[in-house]
């Protein structure tokens, strides 16, 4: 199995995070890392050979087609693929899909849009350009390419919201509803309704998401007989609320720290490279 991860150009970020890209050669089922997708984050999924099937927690399973745009992931999932599989992912922001695709994302969360039916230009050519790599190295500069074209047709409006994300990431998720209101000068219902439309889901739910792995990322460099410890250092006021977002999102109690299932991907450096057989 290769798995590789390289960073976009400089003009796509903050909306491009990552790519990464995935070959095996393991005929039959394979299941995927539950982590592979992030709370927070949209991606666009290229699949370049195999099926690959999504089976949130409280959804019906459903078979991404070839290329694909996939909605915020707000449960846990089981991911798998019918191999051999290779695989291109572009990992969005929060409001990458919005600026790049020009989607309003509220309508597939927990779901996916095809590509192809969108009458988005660009990415079919993409996929097809995916397909005739032999190097992996060649897979960042296509989608940078693809990508960078994207976002330069777009016209997209309500910026503002992207002011709100970056301010929520900052202050970890502990913010209200109230507070932005406040900050951004917009009443609640209408502050509600431009972030749904370019995030997908609620300033509430996304506050959640962000608070719940910020203590996720500081519980982790903790023993796994010490998580239970007062979540003091975290985001949270309490283990009780900690314990409640985790089952909001893995729909299931915390045994131990280890069983969390969704969580951020490693940061890689540029060209950074995975190989494991």
């Amino acid at each position: 199995m290769n798995f590789h991860i390289c960073h976009p150009a400089d003009a796509l970020r903050p909306f491009v995070k990552q790519y990464y890209f995935w070959e095996d050669d393991t005929r039959g089922i394979i299941q995927l890392p539950q982590n592979l997708f992030a709370l927070g984050d949209q991606y666009m999924v290229f699949i370049l050979e195999g099926k690959a099937e999504i089976k949130p927690t409280n959804h019906k399973a459903f078979t991404l087609p070839a290329n694909a745009v996939l909605g915020h992931l707000t449960c846990a999932c089981q991911l798998q693929v019918q191999g051999p599989v290779k695989v291109a992912v572009v990992q969005l922001n929060a409001y990458g899909c919005y600026r790049l695709l020009g989607l309003e994302v509220a309508g597939f969360t927990n779901y996916y849009r095809n590509l192809a039916i969108t009458g988005q230009p660009g990415w079919q050519e993409l996929s097809a350009a995916l397909k005739q790599v032999t190097d992996p190295r060649e897979i960042e500069s296509l989608l940078d390419e693809a990508c960078i074209k994207a976002l330069a047709i777009r016209d997209c409006t309500l910026r503002e919201v992207d002011d709100m994300v970056d301010y929520m990431l900052i202050m970890q998720g502990n913010v209200s509803v109230e507070e932005l209101s406040a900050r951004y000068d917009l009443s609640r219902p209408t502050l509600e309704r431009i972030f749904s439309t370019i995030v997908g889901i609620p300033p509430q739910l996304y506050a959640r998401m962000i608070r719940y792995k910020t203590a996720l990322s500081a519980l982790r460099q903790l023993n796994l007989p010490e998580w239970q410890s007062p979540v003091a250092t975290t985001a949270y006021y309490n283990q009780a609320m900690f314990i409640q977002d985790y089952l909001q999102f893995n729909h299931q109690a915390p045994s131990y720290f280890g069983a969390a299932t969704i969580a951020h991907l490693p940061v890689a450096g540029r060209h950074q490279v995975a190989v494991a057989s």
